[in-house]
């Protein structure tokens, strides 16, 4: 994929939007989403409750019967789950059958598009277009929202409409990226109030996608002046919170070369982001789940194939993906300090999700902890109360209990990996003395230290 050289001149303001005429339309429109997963099922949901007819395409057949049963994939998200349950059952239909498109006006690409050794994969993408081309009608939107590296919409997808459909975009259909926007677990925002930026292959496209936006979601929707632009937004936005979480992780490993405690410094910096506004991030085993440690190798090929040093991208991306094992090492440090071994040590690792109070644990750094961990330790024990068994039977040389006081009573020592609420509450200096926990590595920094110590257990964080 060589560098991009045609995108669209200007971004389209608010006032030229207007002056397009285009008007939030009252007609229910036929709309179908490709993919219904942590970003595809929820927009559904989102438009179908919007008063149009959605159609959901998805592989899976598990997850098809659920749509169709209303009962919601996503056990934690309580606030998705009854929004799920009210949606009459000819507004929302999920199916496997890719003929639908040809019914549709919207056509919405929700697909996962995941790194493979660092490297983009857009086999699922491209999959998609494959099958929307042999299905392309006139007069048709077609929406890429998967996150993808700038140039995709314009030079993969684009090709493969026009070339199969013999149809002409801007002409006979219309191409737009709206990269996702969602945060899963949070409370207060999803994809019905979060803002989205939209890029279009043409004004016209970019028109059309904005309006159908601004229909579904109470929320601004920016429009940009290209594909790329719009591309571009997702993959820095993650890279950005990248490079913060690992100038906090670098932080961290120098706070703990020192003696200080990264919390304490955190506290001081944060009397300037009062007064400026500055953001911080806070240090811990590494982030997870299909953006942040995956968004940044984006720009970094995309960057690379433009002949451009990519050193201080690369250099966070790495130092992020190694926080796992520089974790456990001083984990194994804090044991050995005090005359013990973790290969004497039954070790329990609480939580596997790469975020707390969330069942996603895709790409979590607390799965290569217990992967590293179960070689170490004489007997190791993991607790998640979303993680499903599916995720922990992976981990070979562990076992997994569903009681978190079985995992204290049984384990010399803890590793915490996730924030899990359960184990704020839980995890008390009273408790792990009750079950007699020696040591406790907190991976997230989420504990009271103090008071741990106090107790008389041995406590490390990262970076405290």
């Amino acid at each position: 994929m060589g560098p991009v050289i045609s995108v669209a001149k200007k971004r389209i303001s608010e006032y030229d939007f207007l002056k397009l005429n285009r008007k939030p339309s009252l007609i229910k429109k036929n709309v179908g989403i490709i993919g219904l997963g942590y970003v595809g099922l929820p927009l559904a949901v989102q438009a179908a409750e919007k008063g149009h007819q959605v159609t959901g395409i998805e592989l899976s057949d598990s997850l098809i019967s659920k749509v169709n049963l209303r009962e919601s994939p996503f056990a934690n998200d309580v606030r998705f789950g009854r929004a799920l349950s009210k949606i009459h059952p000819q507004s929302l239909i999920a199916t496997s059958n890719f003929s639908e498109i040809a019914k549709l006006d919207i056509v919405v690409i929700c697909v996962p598009t995941p790194t493979t050794n660092n490297i983009p994969d857009l086999t699922y993408i491209l999959s998609a277009a494959e099958k929307i081309a042999d299905n392309l009608k006139p007069g048709q939107l077609i929406i890429l929202e998967s996150t993808v590296n700038p140039g995709v919409t314009r030079n993969n997808i684009l090709p493969i409409l026009e070339k199969k459909s013999g149809l002409k975009v801007g002409k006979d259909f219309y191409l737009a990226h709206c990269p996702e926007r969602i945060d899963p677990g949070n409370k207060l925002w999803f994809v019905g109030n979060l803002n989205r930026v939209v890029g279009g292959i043409s004004e016209e496209c970019t028109a059309r996608a904005v309006q159908f936006y601004s229909e579904i979601i109470d929320a601004k929707i920016i429009p940009l002046g290209s594909t790329e632009e719009a591309e571009f937004v997702k993959s820095w936005e993650n890279s950005h919170r990248n490079v913060l979480i690992a100038l906090a992780n670098q932080a961290a490993i120098i706070s703990d070369s020192m003696g200080m405690d990264i919390n304490n410094i955190l506290h001081g910096l944060q009397s300037k982001v009062d007064q400026f506004g500055l953001r911080l991030a806070s240090p811990g085993i590494g982030p997870g789940g299909h953006c942040i440690p995956e968004d940044i190798h984006y720009v970094i090929r995309k960057a690379r194939e433009n002949g451009l040093d990519t050193r201080f991208l690369d250099g966070s991306a790495d130092l992020n993906d190694s926080m796992y094992g520089y974790a456990v090492n001083e984990f194994e440090k804090l044991v050995v300090s005090d005359g013990n071994k973790l290969s004497n040590m039954t070790v329990g690792l609480l939580g596997l999700a790469y975020k707390e109070n969330i069942e996603d644990a895709r790409r979590s750094p607390a799965l290569q902890v217990a992967e590293k961990l179960s070689l170490k330790s004489k007997r190791l024990i993991l607790h998640d109360p979303l993680v499903d068994n599916v995720i922990s039977n992976k981990i070979k040389l562990a076992k997994r209990e569903e009681d978190l006081f079985t995992v204290l009573k049984k384990s010399n020592a803890i590793f915490v990996a996730t924030a899990h609420s359960e184990y704020l509450e839980l995890l008390t200096p009273e408790n792990l003395v009750k079950f007699n926990v020696k040591y406790i590595y907190d991976g997230r920094n989420c504990l009271d230290k103090h008071g741990i110590i106090a107790a008389g257990v041995i406590y490390k964080g990262v970076g405290r």
